[in-house]
């Protein structure tokens, strides 16, 4: 890193929209999740935002919000922007609003943040297949599968 501070992370949050109050710059998170559910993969996301906030610094810094399945390889979506911060006392906020998110295939991602390729929070992101947890699920509950034809007999 350039500077001699390295940022605090103190949340990583993601949801379905950030509304923003121009006169006192509050923000309101709407919709915070921690999975998504699609029929088929790839599944296109239209619309995510992440929320990030950092303390503890002072300077500019490059930063990053990457998206990689737990396989290590597949990414389902980075972007990419910079921080000022003017005092390490200081909180700053973070928006990246993010259309058209694609996830190639379902399981655990993780959202991680990073300055200067130094990764500072991560969590965890369920893309999470809703064909098969249904059938998993119908066949915990002793429930009939699609396989089974279940129409009424006349």
């Amino acid at each position: 890193m350039s500077q001699i501070e390295t940022p605090l992370g103190l949340s990583l949050l993601m949801c379905d929209t950030i509304i923003e109050d121009k006169s006192t710059s509050k923000k309101t998170l709407v919709g915070l999740f921690d999975r998504v559910h699609a029929r088929r993969f790839p599944c296109v996301h239209p619309f995510m935002c992440v929320f990030v906030s950092l303390t503890g610094a002072r300077g500019r810094f490059p930063c990053e919000v990457v998206c990689r399945h737990q396989d290590g390889h597949t990414t389902g979506f980075a972007a990419k922007g910079e921080v000022t911060m003017r005092d390490p006392r200081q909180v700053v906020d973070l928006v990246f609003r993010l259309s058209g998110v694609t996830f190639p295939k379902p399981e655990m991602y993780w959202l991680n943040f990073v300055i200067d390729d130094v990764p500072i929070m991560m969590r965890p992101l369920f893309v999470i297949d809703s064909v098969k947890a249904g059938k998993e699920r119908q066949a915990e509950d002793g429930g009939p599968s699609d396989a089974e034809d279940t129409t009424p007999k006349e």
